[in-house]
């Protein structure tokens, strides 16, 4: 399973918003992460969460890191401090490919080893 492609026209859609704008630097998170996905400034990341039931994604762009957390479906933000222009193109991709996060979600929450995951996501080992 690779979303190597969508990642690439998100992070296509995030860079042309740019062009209007430079983001700001946010805060950043002290909780161990799994990432999902890195393409140059952007990053999706998924935690083993016990206790955490509602599947959500969490987004670093440019210098900011866990700027916004995405709930998977439906598609929304959960909160955050992403500018609120980058929202409808997350929301949009995440619709796009809520089948893939949802598995890879479900993987990491039964305690599936996230090793095995990210050369899938990425699309090369």
């Amino acid at each position: 399973m690779s979303l190597e492609p969508e990642l690439k026209e998100l992070q296509r859609q995030l860079a042309q918003i740019d062009m209007l704008d430079a983001p700001s630097d946010g805060g950043h998170s002290g909780f161990p992460e799994f990432t999902l996905l890195k393409r140059q400034n952007l990053k999706l990341k998924m935690y083993q969460e016990k206790g955490h039931e509602l599947p959500h994604l969490h987004v670093d762009y440019s210098s900011q890191h866990h700027v916004a957390s995405f709930a998977i479906k439906p598609p929304h933000r959960l909160e955050g401090t992403l500018k609120k222009k980058y929202e409808k193109a997350i929301v949009d991709w995440i619709k796009v490919n809520s089948e893939k996060l949802l598995t890879i979600w479900r993987q990491l929450q039964a305690g599936g080893d996230p090793k095995d995951l990210v050369p899938q996501l990425k699309g090369s080992a």
